[in-house]
């Protein structure tokens, strides 16, 4: 069993839901480079920028390709609104 403390994260975009579940870090490009969001993170809001944003589930990643978006990090709970 995995002992990691997990994020609640939620990445879409208006038309499509890309991931909806538990996860131990999202990884993403802002203005200022690649960043990595773990559980236990501040509160957080930040522009992201075209590329690739991966979601370490514990098992396999899952990696989208995004054009923009918006991310919000509160209380363990990553909401990324894609390509808006």
């Amino acid at each position: 069993m995995d002992s990691r403390e997990k994020l609640k994260i939620k990445v879409f975009s208006p038309y499509q839901i890309f991931f909806e579940g538990t996860g131990v870090s999202l990884s993403a490009t802002n203005q200022t480079g690649p960043f990595d969001v773990l559980a236990g993170h501040s509160n957080f809001f930040s522009v992201i920028k075209a590329g690739r944003v991966t979601v370490d589930t514990g098992f396999n990643p899952v990696i989208i390709e995004v054009d923009s978006g918006i991310l919000r990090v509160t209380d363990n709970n990553v909401t990324l609104y894609a390509n808006v």
